[in-house]
Protein backbone atom coordinates (compact mmCIF):
# COMPACT_ATOMS: atom_id res chain seq x y z
CA UNK A 1 0.00 0.00 0.00
CA UNK A 2 1.44 3.68 -0.84
CA UNK A 3 1.33 6.12 1.32
CA UNK A 4 -1.15 8.29 -0.19
CA UNK A 5 -3.32 5.25 -0.35
CA UNK A 6 -2.45 4.96 3.79
CA UNK A 7 -3.52 7.88 4.12
CA UNK A 8 -6.62 8.19 2.39
CA UNK A 9 -7.62 5.23 4.61
CA UNK A 10 -6.56 7.32 7.85
CA UNK A 11 -9.09 9.69 6.62
CA UNK A 12 -11.87 7.58 6.12
CA UNK A 13 -11.23 6.13 9.21
CA UNK A 14 -11.53 9.55 11.48
CA UNK A 15 -14.77 10.64 8.99
CA UNK A 16 -16.06 6.98 9.72
CA UNK A 17 -15.80 7.60 13.27
CA UNK A 18 -16.77 11.60 12.87
CA UNK A 19 -19.94 10.47 11.46
CA UNK A 20 -20.86 7.95 14.04
CA UNK A 21 -19.89 10.48 16.67
CA UNK A 22 -22.62 12.85 15.08
CA UNK A 23 -25.06 10.37 15.09
CA UNK A 24 -24.61 9.23 18.86
CA UNK A 25 -24.59 12.90 19.64
CA UNK A 26 -26.86 13.74 22.88
CA UNK A 27 -25.89 17.10 24.65
CA UNK A 28 -24.07 20.34 24.41
CA UNK A 29 -20.83 18.45 25.99
CA UNK A 30 -21.00 15.93 22.95
CA UNK A 31 -21.32 19.17 20.65
CA UNK A 32 -18.35 20.87 22.21
CA UNK A 33 -16.23 17.43 22.26
CA UNK A 34 -17.23 16.90 18.66
CA UNK A 35 -16.33 20.34 17.39
CA UNK A 36 -13.07 20.57 19.00
CA UNK A 37 -12.20 17.03 17.12
CA UNK A 38 -13.69 18.55 13.81
CA UNK A 39 -10.93 21.34 14.52
CA UNK A 40 -8.16 19.36 15.29
CA UNK A 41 -9.18 17.15 12.13
CA UNK A 42 -9.36 19.80 9.36
CA UNK A 43 -5.98 21.53 11.00
CA UNK A 44 -4.35 18.13 10.54
CA UNK A 45 -5.65 17.51 6.92
CA UNK A 46 -5.74 21.08 5.55
CA UNK A 47 -2.90 20.31 2.90
CA UNK A 48 -5.04 17.22 1.84
CA UNK A 49 -6.18 18.88 -1.45
CA UNK A 50 -9.32 15.55 -1.99
CA UNK A 51 -12.80 16.97 -3.25
CA UNK A 52 -14.53 13.60 -1.33
CA UNK A 53 -13.21 14.91 1.61
CA UNK A 54 -13.89 18.46 0.98
CA UNK A 55 -17.45 17.29 0.66
CA UNK A 56 -17.53 15.17 3.34
CA UNK A 57 -16.63 17.95 5.68
CA UNK A 58 -18.76 20.11 4.37
CA UNK A 59 -21.89 17.57 5.16
CA UNK A 60 -20.20 16.74 8.34
CA UNK A 61 -20.17 20.71 9.27
CA UNK A 62 -23.48 21.45 8.04
CA UNK A 63 -24.60 18.33 10.80
CA UNK A 64 -22.43 19.85 13.34
CA UNK A 65 -24.32 23.45 12.72
CA UNK A 66 -28.11 21.42 13.34
CA UNK A 67 -26.63 19.99 16.94
CA UNK A 68 -25.59 23.07 17.53
CA UNK A 69 -28.54 24.43 16.92
CA UNK A 70 -30.67 21.49 19.03
CA UNK A 71 -28.40 21.77 22.15
CA UNK A 72 -27.01 25.28 22.29
CA UNK A 73 -30.02 27.38 20.46
CA UNK A 74 -29.36 30.12 17.84
CA UNK A 75 -27.96 32.79 19.85
CA UNK A 76 -24.13 32.59 19.16
CA UNK A 77 -23.60 34.93 22.21
CA UNK A 78 -25.41 32.86 24.89
CA UNK A 79 -26.41 36.31 26.16
CA UNK A 80 -29.93 36.21 27.91
CA UNK A 81 -32.42 39.15 27.32
CA UNK A 82 -31.91 40.92 30.20
CA UNK A 83 -27.78 40.92 29.74
CA UNK A 84 -28.83 42.37 26.15
CA UNK A 85 -31.40 44.75 26.89
CA UNK A 86 -29.19 46.02 30.30
CA UNK A 87 -26.16 46.50 27.76
CA UNK A 88 -28.01 48.82 25.43
CA UNK A 89 -29.61 50.72 28.08
CA UNK A 90 -26.13 51.45 29.36
CA UNK A 91 -24.83 52.04 25.83
CA UNK A 92 -27.95 54.47 24.83
CA UNK A 93 -28.02 56.20 28.16
CA UNK A 94 -27.42 59.28 26.89
CA UNK A 95 -30.53 59.09 23.99
CA UNK A 96 -32.65 57.49 26.52
CA UNK A 97 -32.80 60.71 28.61
CA UNK A 98 -32.99 62.68 25.30
CA UNK A 99 -36.08 60.34 24.40
CA UNK A 100 -37.61 61.01 27.94
CA UNK A 101 -36.88 64.83 27.46
CA UNK A 102 -37.90 65.43 24.54
CA UNK A 103 -39.74 62.30 22.95
CA UNK A 104 -39.18 59.56 20.28
CA UNK A 105 -37.82 56.43 20.40
CA UNK A 106 -34.41 54.67 20.27
CA UNK A 107 -33.86 52.42 17.16
CA UNK A 108 -31.96 49.30 17.14
CA UNK A 109 -31.05 47.54 14.02
CA UNK A 110 -31.14 43.76 14.77
CA UNK A 111 -29.23 41.33 12.23
CA UNK A 112 -29.79 38.39 14.43
CA UNK A 113 -32.26 37.54 17.27
CA UNK A 114 -31.56 37.03 20.35
CA UNK A 115 -33.33 34.15 22.67
CA UNK A 116 -33.57 33.90 26.29
CA UNK A 117 -32.74 30.20 26.71
CA UNK A 118 -33.96 28.71 30.05
CA UNK A 119 -34.79 25.26 31.62
CA UNK A 120 -36.33 24.25 34.71
CA UNK A 121 -34.46 21.03 36.80
CA UNK A 122 -36.90 20.48 39.65
CA UNK A 123 -40.71 19.85 39.98
CA UNK A 124 -42.94 23.07 40.77
CA UNK A 125 -44.31 24.00 43.97
CA UNK A 126 -47.68 24.76 43.91
CA UNK A 127 -49.64 25.67 40.82
CA UNK A 128 -47.41 26.25 37.55
CA UNK A 129 -47.82 29.81 35.80
CA UNK A 130 -49.55 28.94 32.39
CA UNK A 131 -46.59 29.63 30.42
CA UNK A 132 -44.08 26.63 32.69
CA UNK A 133 -44.67 23.56 29.99
CA UNK A 134 -43.08 25.74 27.16
CA UNK A 135 -39.74 25.78 29.41
CA UNK A 136 -39.53 21.88 28.27
CA UNK A 137 -40.04 22.42 24.61
CA UNK A 138 -38.43 23.87 21.98
CA UNK A 139 -39.76 27.50 21.00
CA UNK A 140 -42.25 27.30 18.25
CA UNK A 141 -41.44 28.36 14.56
CA UNK A 142 -43.92 30.41 13.37
CA UNK A 143 -45.29 28.92 10.21
CA UNK A 144 -46.36 30.99 7.43
CA UNK A 145 -47.25 30.32 3.68
CA UNK A 146 -44.13 31.24 1.30
CA UNK A 147 -44.83 33.64 -1.64
CA UNK A 148 -44.41 32.76 -5.13
CA UNK A 149 -43.61 35.69 -6.71
CA UNK A 150 -41.13 37.79 -5.02
CA UNK A 151 -38.08 35.84 -6.60
CA UNK A 152 -39.68 36.80 -9.89
CA UNK A 153 -40.41 40.33 -9.81
CA UNK A 154 -37.63 43.03 -11.06
CA UNK A 155 -36.23 44.05 -7.72
CA UNK A 156 -34.74 47.80 -7.39
CA UNK A 157 -32.87 49.95 -5.18
CA UNK A 158 -33.43 53.85 -5.25
CA UNK A 159 -32.98 57.14 -2.73
CA UNK A 160 -35.85 58.87 -4.44
CA UNK A 161 -39.32 59.33 -2.31
CA UNK A 162 -40.89 59.89 -5.82
CA UNK A 163 -39.25 57.32 -8.33
CA UNK A 164 -39.78 58.45 -12.03
CA UNK A 165 -39.43 56.45 -15.27
CA UNK A 166 -40.24 57.37 -19.00
CA UNK A 167 -41.27 55.28 -21.97
CA UNK A 168 -40.81 55.82 -25.44
CA UNK A 169 -43.48 55.52 -27.69
CA UNK A 170 -43.31 56.12 -31.83
CA UNK A 171 -45.76 58.79 -32.56
CA UNK A 172 -46.44 60.09 -36.31
CA UNK A 173 -44.46 58.90 -39.90
CA UNK A 174 -42.60 55.78 -41.11
CA UNK A 175 -40.71 54.70 -42.83
CA UNK A 176 -41.66 53.63 -46.50
CA UNK A 177 -39.75 52.42 -49.56
CA UNK A 178 -39.39 55.08 -52.42
CA UNK A 179 -39.68 55.15 -56.04
CA UNK A 180 -36.42 57.76 -57.61
CA UNK A 181 -36.47 61.00 -56.32
CA UNK A 182 -39.27 60.38 -54.14
CA UNK A 183 -40.06 62.68 -51.06
CA UNK A 184 -38.42 61.30 -48.00
CA UNK A 185 -41.22 60.46 -45.16
CA UNK A 186 -40.64 61.99 -41.46
CA UNK A 187 -41.06 60.39 -38.16
CA UNK A 188 -41.66 61.09 -34.60
CA UNK A 189 -42.05 59.87 -30.93
CA UNK A 190 -42.56 61.42 -27.44
CA UNK A 191 -41.22 60.30 -24.29
CA UNK A 192 -43.76 60.10 -21.12
CA UNK A 193 -42.57 60.54 -17.93
CA UNK A 194 -44.45 59.20 -14.77
CA UNK A 195 -43.69 58.80 -11.38
CA UNK A 196 -44.47 56.11 -8.65
CA UNK A 197 -44.91 56.85 -4.93
CA UNK A 198 -43.94 54.60 -1.35
CA UNK A 199 -45.74 52.74 0.39
CA UNK A 200 -45.12 51.54 3.85
CA UNK A 201 -46.26 48.31 5.65
CA UNK A 202 -45.50 48.33 9.57
CA UNK A 203 -46.14 46.47 12.70
CA UNK A 204 -45.41 46.15 16.20
CA UNK A 205 -45.53 43.99 18.99
CA UNK A 206 -45.70 44.94 23.08
CA UNK A 207 -43.71 42.38 24.95
CA UNK A 208 -42.87 42.95 29.19
CA UNK A 209 -39.59 41.97 30.12
CA UNK A 210 -40.65 39.59 32.32
CA UNK A 211 -42.57 37.52 29.82
CA UNK A 212 -39.16 37.38 27.67
CA UNK A 213 -37.07 36.64 30.51
CA UNK A 214 -39.40 33.54 31.42
CA UNK A 215 -40.76 32.57 28.45
CA UNK A 216 -38.10 30.65 26.74
CA UNK A 217 -37.24 32.35 23.16
CA UNK A 218 -40.22 34.87 23.12
CA UNK A 219 -38.33 37.84 21.76
CA UNK A 220 -36.75 35.65 18.85
CA UNK A 221 -40.44 34.26 18.32
CA UNK A 222 -41.98 37.64 18.20
CA UNK A 223 -38.77 39.34 15.96
CA UNK A 224 -39.39 36.22 14.06
CA UNK A 225 -43.36 36.61 13.89
CA UNK A 226 -42.97 40.54 12.68
CA UNK A 227 -40.73 39.80 9.90
CA UNK A 228 -41.78 36.42 8.28
CA UNK A 229 -45.64 38.87 8.88
CA UNK A 230 -44.05 41.43 6.80
CA UNK A 231 -42.68 39.52 4.11
CA UNK A 232 -46.03 37.71 3.86
CA UNK A 233 -48.03 40.74 3.72
CA UNK A 234 -45.66 42.43 1.13
CA UNK A 235 -46.43 39.33 -1.24
CA UNK A 236 -49.81 39.59 -0.85
CA UNK A 237 -50.07 43.27 -1.54
CA UNK A 238 -47.58 42.99 -4.67
CA UNK A 239 -50.07 39.75 -6.05
CA UNK A 240 -53.21 41.50 -5.24
CA UNK A 241 -53.21 45.20 -3.27
CA UNK A 242 -56.24 46.81 -4.23
CA UNK A 243 -54.08 49.80 -5.53
CA UNK A 244 -56.34 52.53 -3.37
CA UNK A 245 -54.01 54.84 -1.37
CA UNK A 246 -52.25 53.72 1.00
CA UNK A 247 -52.19 49.96 -0.70
CA UNK A 248 -49.89 49.16 -3.48
CA UNK A 249 -51.47 47.87 -7.00
CA UNK A 250 -50.98 44.55 -6.98
CA UNK A 251 -50.16 42.10 -10.28
CA UNK A 252 -53.74 40.68 -10.92
CA UNK A 253 -55.47 43.95 -10.43
CA UNK A 254 -53.23 45.25 -13.09
CA UNK A 255 -54.16 41.99 -15.40
CA UNK A 256 -56.39 42.73 -17.87
CA UNK A 257 -59.20 40.60 -19.32
CA UNK A 258 -58.35 38.16 -21.86
CA UNK A 259 -59.35 38.70 -25.92
CA UNK A 260 -59.74 36.25 -27.43
CA UNK A 261 -59.66 37.67 -30.98
CA UNK A 262 -58.16 35.64 -33.70
CA UNK A 263 -58.17 33.07 -31.02
CA UNK A 264 -62.14 32.77 -30.65
CA UNK A 265 -64.16 29.51 -31.26
CA UNK A 266 -60.50 27.30 -32.61
CA UNK A 267 -60.21 25.27 -30.29
CA UNK A 268 -61.96 21.57 -29.57
CA UNK A 269 -62.40 20.58 -26.08
CA UNK A 270 -60.31 23.10 -24.52
CA UNK A 271 -58.31 22.05 -21.72
CA UNK A 272 -56.56 24.00 -18.84
CA UNK A 273 -53.04 23.98 -20.94
CA UNK A 274 -55.46 25.98 -24.12
CA UNK A 275 -56.72 28.03 -21.58
CA UNK A 276 -53.04 29.17 -20.60
CA UNK A 277 -51.37 28.69 -24.04
CA UNK A 278 -54.33 31.12 -25.37
CA UNK A 279 -53.51 33.78 -22.29
CA UNK A 280 -49.80 33.52 -23.10
CA UNK A 281 -50.46 33.92 -27.27
CA UNK A 282 -53.23 37.44 -25.86
CA UNK A 283 -49.95 38.68 -24.49
CA UNK A 284 -47.92 38.23 -27.33
CA UNK A 285 -49.44 39.34 -29.79
CA UNK A 286 -51.10 42.33 -27.98
CA UNK A 287 -49.04 45.41 -28.88
CA UNK A 288 -49.29 49.10 -27.42
CA UNK A 289 -48.14 50.55 -30.74
CA UNK A 290 -46.94 48.62 -34.27
CA UNK A 291 -43.71 47.07 -34.01
CA UNK A 292 -43.66 46.64 -30.36
CA UNK A 293 -41.21 44.02 -28.99
CA UNK A 294 -43.22 41.14 -28.00
CA UNK A 295 -44.43 40.27 -24.50
CA UNK A 296 -43.46 37.00 -23.05
CA UNK A 297 -45.12 35.46 -20.19
CA UNK A 298 -43.19 33.80 -17.64
CA UNK A 299 -45.63 32.41 -15.15
CA UNK A 300 -49.29 30.75 -14.86
CA UNK A 301 -50.52 30.93 -11.47
CA UNK A 302 -54.18 29.04 -10.54
CA UNK A 303 -55.64 28.23 -6.94
CA UNK A 304 -54.66 25.21 -5.64
CA UNK A 305 -58.05 23.21 -5.86
CA UNK A 306 -57.64 24.44 -9.71
CA UNK A 307 -54.26 23.05 -10.03
CA UNK A 308 -55.48 19.66 -8.77
CA UNK A 309 -58.45 19.18 -10.94
CA UNK A 310 -56.80 20.29 -14.23
CA UNK A 311 -53.59 18.93 -13.45
CA UNK A 312 -52.60 16.39 -10.91
CA UNK A 313 -55.95 14.88 -11.37
CA UNK A 314 -56.06 15.11 -15.18
CA UNK A 315 -56.18 11.55 -17.62
CA UNK A 316 -56.21 10.79 -20.70
CA UNK A 317 -58.70 7.97 -22.04
CA UNK A 318 -56.85 5.04 -20.91
CA UNK A 319 -57.21 6.21 -17.38
CA UNK A 320 -52.83 7.35 -17.03
CA UNK A 321 -52.35 10.95 -15.53
CA UNK A 322 -52.17 13.25 -18.48
CA UNK A 323 -49.55 15.81 -16.87
CA UNK A 324 -47.29 12.84 -15.13
CA UNK A 325 -45.05 15.43 -13.77
CA UNK A 326 -47.46 17.26 -11.93
CA UNK A 327 -47.26 16.58 -8.15
CA UNK A 328 -49.35 17.59 -5.91
CA UNK A 329 -49.27 21.38 -5.06
CA UNK A 330 -46.23 21.45 -6.72
CA UNK A 331 -45.07 23.71 -9.15
CA UNK A 332 -45.00 22.11 -12.90
CA UNK A 333 -43.30 23.38 -15.91
CA UNK A 334 -44.85 22.38 -19.47
CA UNK A 335 -44.03 23.49 -23.03
CA UNK A 336 -42.28 26.00 -21.58
CA UNK A 337 -44.38 28.02 -18.92
CA UNK A 338 -44.28 28.01 -15.08
CA UNK A 339 -47.17 26.96 -13.38
CA UNK A 340 -47.68 27.10 -9.92
CA UNK A 341 -50.69 26.80 -7.47
CA UNK A 342 -51.29 29.61 -4.87
CA UNK A 343 -54.09 30.21 -2.55
CA UNK A 344 -53.99 34.05 -3.18
CA UNK A 345 -55.20 33.21 -6.48
CA UNK A 346 -58.90 32.50 -6.51
CA UNK A 347 -60.55 29.56 -7.03
CA UNK A 348 -61.71 29.42 -10.91
CA UNK A 349 -58.95 31.96 -12.18
CA UNK A 350 -55.79 32.50 -13.72
CA UNK A 351 -53.31 34.63 -13.88
CA UNK A 352 -50.94 34.48 -16.59
CA UNK A 353 -47.74 37.65 -16.60
CA UNK A 354 -44.59 38.38 -17.93
CA UNK A 355 -43.61 39.33 -14.12
CA UNK A 356 -40.41 40.93 -14.49
CA UNK A 357 -42.37 44.18 -15.81
CA UNK A 358 -43.12 44.39 -11.78
CA UNK A 359 -41.04 46.41 -10.08
CA UNK A 360 -40.04 46.91 -6.44
CA UNK A 361 -37.77 48.95 -4.89
CA UNK A 362 -36.37 48.66 -2.02
CA UNK A 363 -36.52 52.58 -0.96
CA UNK A 364 -36.58 52.07 2.91
CA UNK A 365 -35.43 48.26 3.66
CA UNK A 366 -36.93 46.22 6.13
CA UNK A 367 -35.50 47.14 9.55
CA UNK A 368 -36.93 46.34 13.26
CA UNK A 369 -37.06 48.95 16.37
CA UNK A 370 -37.24 48.54 19.70
CA UNK A 371 -38.38 51.20 22.16
CA UNK A 372 -41.34 52.55 24.14
CA UNK A 373 -44.40 54.56 24.27
CA UNK A 374 -45.33 56.83 26.95
CA UNK A 375 -44.42 55.21 30.15
CA UNK A 376 -43.46 51.50 28.96
CA UNK A 377 -40.12 52.03 30.55
CA UNK A 378 -41.71 51.88 34.02
CA UNK A 379 -43.35 49.08 33.49
CA UNK A 380 -41.09 46.81 32.40
CA UNK A 381 -42.90 46.95 28.40
CA UNK A 382 -41.37 47.42 25.29
CA UNK A 383 -42.64 47.50 21.75
CA UNK A 384 -40.88 46.22 18.96
CA UNK A 385 -41.71 46.99 15.33
CA UNK A 386 -41.11 46.19 12.04
CA UNK A 387 -41.10 48.84 8.84
CA UNK A 388 -40.27 49.00 5.46
CA UNK A 389 -41.39 51.64 2.56
CA UNK A 390 -40.84 50.68 -0.98
CA UNK A 391 -42.47 51.20 -4.62
CA UNK A 392 -44.56 48.66 -6.29
CA UNK A 393 -45.61 49.41 -10.01
CA UNK A 394 -46.10 48.71 -13.90
CA UNK A 395 -45.14 50.78 -16.35
CA UNK A 396 -47.92 51.65 -18.44
CA UNK A 397 -46.94 50.19 -21.71
CA UNK A 398 -45.95 46.85 -19.83
CA UNK A 399 -50.13 46.35 -18.39
CA UNK A 400 -50.57 44.70 -21.11
CA UNK A 401 -48.26 41.70 -20.04
CA UNK A 402 -50.46 41.07 -17.60
CA UNK A 403 -53.87 39.11 -17.92
CA UNK A 404 -56.22 37.99 -14.65
CA UNK A 405 -59.91 36.33 -15.85
CA UNK A 406 -61.77 33.20 -14.83
CA UNK A 407 -60.68 29.95 -16.55
CA UNK A 408 -64.03 29.13 -17.99
CA UNK A 409 -64.93 32.75 -19.71
CA UNK A 410 -61.40 31.58 -21.77
CA UNK A 411 -62.28 28.56 -22.27
CA UNK A 412 -65.99 29.40 -23.87
CA UNK A 413 -63.78 32.43 -25.73
CA UNK A 414 -61.62 29.82 -27.31
CA UNK A 415 -63.92 26.43 -27.58
CA UNK A 416 -65.35 25.68 -31.02
CA UNK A 417 -69.04 25.59 -31.93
Amino acid sequence: MTEAEKAAEQINTALAALKTDLGNAASKEDFNAINKTLSEFIEKHKDFDHETLKTELADISEQLGAIKEKFMGNNPSNKTLKEVVSSWITEKHNDIKATFKGGGFVELEIDKAVATMTTASAAPVGTPPDYFYQQFAPAPNVNLRQDSIMSRVTTLETSLASYPYTETVPKDGDYTFLAEAGTKPQIDFKIETRFANPVKLAAWIKLTEEAVTDIVGLQSIATDFLFKKHNRKKAKGILNGDGVSPNPRGATTYGRAFSAGALANTVTAPNIMDVINAAVTDIFTTHNYEDEMNYMPNIAMVNPVDFFVNFVAAKDGFGHPLYPTAGLFNMVVIGGVMIVPDEDITVGKVFVADLTKYNVTNYVPYSVRIGWVNDDFIKNQFVILGESRFHAFVKRLDEQAFIYDDIATIKTAIEAS
